[in-house]
């Protein structure tokens, strides 16, 4: 990995060497990460991976006509030669009149807990022990159980920035993570594929809680029942509402969809957009979030951004370049594609807020409804109606409070903007996912059909 002030001085370089070359403004984004990994493989140990890599975008400014180049070697001749061809791109490209600036300094958080020496000092030989424990455990937990894949490791890395406009900033992080995805026989064929995984800035990734999941999921799926066409009451993991959000909802509170003309909520800001039991915030700062960071891919500071509080639509998510378009501040959401050069609007830590009761409280007061873990078929999903059509994947019936059994072939349809309003009571602990943090909610009324009814 590279050394977080060296990885600085370059971005600082580059930026100065392309302000002599000619540029009215230039930024550039440097990260460098490192992941040692063990894979699993039908319940054997089939990899052991180190990988170290480097990558610096550039961009610069010439009036304001855009250019960028990638490169993946941290040395100052691979840069100047990067440098040349953002510069002559930016020659012969057009205009884009809506550019305004590259964002100035501001003053950053205080964040601990971000980075941690034992994980960097992690053992190849650790990591397949874990890895090897997380199949026997798994094995032993739930009879028929086979761990069809997953596995555990480490990153770590540091990312970099500089621009013309005097931001030099750099930080550095780890993560550990151990992951199992698992299937089991059953009288009619296989269960559907569940994964339970765990993640921590530090190694203290838990086991035994990822086991316990995933034999409970394992469990019910190996008892396959019969489900019921209709309107019902449907409790939705954060697993998996996060996959129906993200290609609705969240695509409706990016700035860029805003400005665009391209959400269905843009004119919605102080409305009731969903339940009053639900509230949602973009928390850069969460502390152990996977996406906690000081700043984004433009070195504007994090912050946490309420979206939704208590159903009404507070705010959308902006980057600098949107967000100069439509008179705002960024929101610190910028991400970039490094090889691109290219910046869009993404998420750090997708946080709901929870509820007062947990989710066996809940649903033993359910008489009739569903449980989804998953969803297949999300990304189908209409990111400005909000419409969609996915299969539970898995999909668990709850009869007279509890849950009894796997449904194949569930469905479950409609709007996203509609579920969300439809969401009676939020759950009590929150379950920390890769960019989501909540709890399970649960909804009423939604459309489900039963392919085997």
């Amino acid at each position: 990995m590279e050394d977080e002030k060296k990885l600085l001085d370059l971005c600082q370089y580059i930026v100065n060497k392309a302000q002599d070359l000619g540029a009215d403004a230039v930024e550039a984004h440097a990260q460098s990460y490192t992941e040692l990994e063990s894979g699993v493989e039908l319940a054997q140990i089939s990899s052991v991976n180190q990988q170290v890599a480097v990558q610096i975008a550039i961009r610069v400014f010439i009036g304001k006509k855009m250019g960028n180049a990638f490169t993946n070697i941290p040395t100052h001749e691979a840069v100047d030669e990067a440098i040349s061809l953002a510069i002559n791109a930016a020659n012969v490209t057009t205009e884009d009149e809506d550019w305004v600036a590259l964002p100035s300094p501001q003053e950053y958080p205080k964040i601990q807990g971000l980075w941690f020496d034992d994980v960097v000092k992690q053992e190849p030989g650790v990591i397949i022990a874990a890895t090897g424990e997380l199949i026997t455990k798994c094995s032993a937990a739930e009879e028929g159980l086979v761990v069809a894949g997953g596995g555990s490791g480490v990153t770590y890395g540091t990312a970099a920035y500089a621009n013309s406009n005097g931001i030099s900033h750099s930080e550095k992080a780890t993560l550990s993570y151990i992951v199992a995805v698992a299937v089991a026989q059953t009288e009619a064929g296989m269960t559907p594929s569940v994964i339970s995984y765990d993640l921590q800035r530090n190694l203290d990734v838990n086991l035994e809680k990822t086991v316990s999941k995933i034999a409970e999921q394992i469990r019910l799926c190996k008892n396959v029942v019969k489900g019921k066409t209709g309107k019902h009451t449907v409790v939705f993991h954060p697993q998996a509402y996060s996959q129906l959000l993200n290609h609705t909802l969240m695509e409706g509170v990016k700035g860029n969809n805003v400005a665009r003309g391209k959400s269905k909520i843009a004119d919605k800001i102080g409305d009731a957009i969903a339940s009053e039991h639900f509230s949602l915030l973009d928390d850069g700062l969460y502390v152990g979030g996977a996406n906690t960071s000081i700043a984004d891919h433009e070195g504007v500071p994090r912050q946490r951004t309420p979206i939704i509080e208590k159903g009404v639509l507070k705010t959308f998510l902006w980057d600098t370049y949107w967000a100069n378009k439509m008179g705002v501040q960024s929101t610190g959401n910028a991400k970039r594609n490094m090889r691109q050069g290219l910046v869009e609007i993404g998420f750090t830590n997708l946080v709901v807020e929870p509820g007062t009761r947990e989710i066996e409280e809940i649903i033993s007061d359910i008489d009739y409804g569903y449980y989804i873990q998953s969803v297949q078929g999300a990304h189908s999903a209409n990111p400005e109606s909000g419409d969609f059509s996915v299969v539970g994947n898995p999909a668990i019936l709850i009869e007279k409070g509890k849950k009894v059994g796997a449904i194949n072939g569930f469905m479950v349809s409609g709007n996203a903007f509609d579920m969300l309003k439809n969401i009676v009571e939020v759950a009590k602990t929150p379950q920390p996912l890769v960019s989501w943090i909540g709890p399970e909610i649960i909804c009423k009324d939604i459309d489900t059909i039963a392919a085997d009814e």
